[in-house]
């Protein structure tokens, strides 16, 4: 059997990833791999918990509106390639808002609501999306947490 030394816990090793920087070992591949990905996911995490926590609440706010019609668009995350090239040929496009309220009001076809955090700023496929919706009359609004997106569809909505 052959072994290597991982250069992160210099422990002997048949079971090791080659990298840049020489073998390691399949455990510190994946703790550092968690920690990259974990670092990476923090921002999105923040507007992933201001979205879900605005689904938590407004059913409480508003009861009336029907279940089909306010839903999340399944088009951010991180995902491998071959769901990610599955999910395209289903017809998932980048920069689509999170959030779709379907209730045309005050003269808008719809409520299209993005989520983001305090400092959150909107990618250029977001922008081209904005720029379309409204174009189509759709009222497009950023969110910057739970109060401002149940601001706006109250706003919307009476």
């Amino acid at each position: 059997m052959n072994l290597q030394t991982c250069i992160s816990c210099k422990k002997q090793t048949a079971s090791v990833i080659s990298t840049d920087a020489g073998y390691m070992c399949y455990q510190c591949y994946m703790d550092k791999k968690d920690a990259g990905e974990k670092k990476k996911r923090k921002h999105s995490s923040e507007e992933a918990d201001i979205q879900s926590e605005f689904f938590n609440q407004v059913k409480l706010f508003f009861p009336h509106i029907p279940d089909k019609l306010l839903f999340a668009v399944p088009n951010g995350g991180s995902r491998n390639k071959i769901e990610a090239a599955n999910l395209k040929r289903q017809g998932v496009k980048s920069g689509v808002a999170d959030a779709i309220l379907l209730i045309p009001k005050k003269g808008f076809a719809s409520l299209c609501i993005e989520f983001k955090t305090k400092t959150g700023r909107q990618s250029d496929e977001q922008k081209e999306f904005q720029m379309q919706a409204e174009k189509c009359g759709s009222k497009y609004i950023i969110a910057r947490s739970v109060k401002e997106a149940i601001d706006e569809v109250k706003s919307y909505l009476i």
